[in-house]
């Protein structure tokens, strides 16, 4: 008979942070199974099986799976096989996502997150909404490909950002590429006919004393202040900077703030998620963005936050 599992972990096998808290749960006697995404359907292999008339049985590489918790962390996109055709791996990647997602979904467990939450809050135009909703401030802002529309934007808030729609990452010619957010510039508004490729988030630049980054784990938060105006590279995107001794402190957030983060992220269904925001001179916080699968280690490993444990106590509550 096949032990029940305690923990599904859905994750690559390039994930430190899933590394770090497969060690800590490893170490607490937890039986884990991981389920490195980019193994399938290549080199994985994944059933559901509905022969039974009261159960659904997932298999992964034909081991029956009953999970209590499942940390639904993050999806990476096997290689293409090099003699198969384009179009044929396109297929095979949908099928297989479906697949996945449709099987883990049969589980009865406790999520971190449900992939429908992940997928509802990973746009970003939602995101400013709810956050709205809720009572945060928000950027003045505007999503639109229309040049007209972004010029008479710069023309009413002056300085601007600009930053993408949703992934900030691509590939040309083999290698994979980052977008930052990045200061609205002359050379931008003299090309704005570019913009109508596709559409992009426009912001006021709001001045900052510090960004802020409030990693929430089942209820429970960790801010740090990132001290982004301290590095020219930082100023506009504190992830474009290549300083690894970028200043970091733990900071306190006030209970309204709190209270209005709580229902953010009740109303987005989420029990993990990374927040984005700045606090300005004048001591006000403005959100940014929520990331539903984003990353920590780094804040533990220079402030000892407890992100990493947190994960994990959630993980095996019963």
């Amino acid at each position: 008979m096949t032990p029940e599992l305690e923990v599904l972990i859905v994750s690559t096998a390039v994930d430190a942070a899933t590394d770090e808290v497969v060690r800590i749960l490893g170490e607490r006697g937890t039986h884990v199974t991981r389920m490195n995404t980019e193994d399938l359907p290549f080199d994985g292999s994944l059933s559901i099986d509905f022969q039974s008339a009261s159960s659904t049985t997932l298999k992964y590489n034909g081991k029956a799976i009953t999970a209590r918790s499942i940390w639904y962390r993050r999806v990476r996109t096997p290689p293409k096989p090099e003699k198969m055709d384009s179009g044929i791996y396109d297929f095979c990647l949908r099928e297989n996502r479906a697949a996945m997602l449709g099987g883990l979904m049969t589980q009865r467990a406790r999520w971190m997150n449900h992939p429908a939450a992940v997928w509802q809050a990973e746009f970003k135009p939602f995101q400013l909404r709810v956050a709205q909703d809720v009572g945060l401030d928000i950027p003045k802002t505007l999503v639109s490909n229309d040049p007209g529309a972004i010029a008479r934007a710069q023309a009413q808030l002056g300085s601007m950002i600009v930053k993408p729609a949703r992934s900030g990452h691509f590939w040309q010619g083999g290698q994979e590429y980052a977008i930052f957010t990045s200061a609205l510039t002359a050379e931008h508004l003299d090309s704005l006919e570019d913009a109508r490729w596709t559409p992009s988030i426009y912001q006021e630049l709001v001045p900052k004393e510090v960004d802020v980054r409030v990693t929430f784990v089942g209820g429970k938060f960790f801010a740090a202040a990132i001290h982004s105006q301290t590095d020219p590279a930082a100023v506009i995107d504190w992830r474009k900077t290549e300083n690894a001794g970028l200043p970091h402190s733990k900071i306190e957030l006030p209970d309204p703030l709190l209270e209005r983060l709580q229902r953010l992220m009740a109303l987005l269904g989420l029990e993990f998620g990374c927040i984005d925001l700045v606090k300005t001179p004048r001591g006000e916080y403005v959100f940014l963005e929520v990331n539903p699968s984003g990353q920590w280690l780094w804040l533990d490993d220079q402030l000892d936050l407890g992100i990493s444990d947190a994960v994990a106590d959630w993980l095996i509550t019963p």
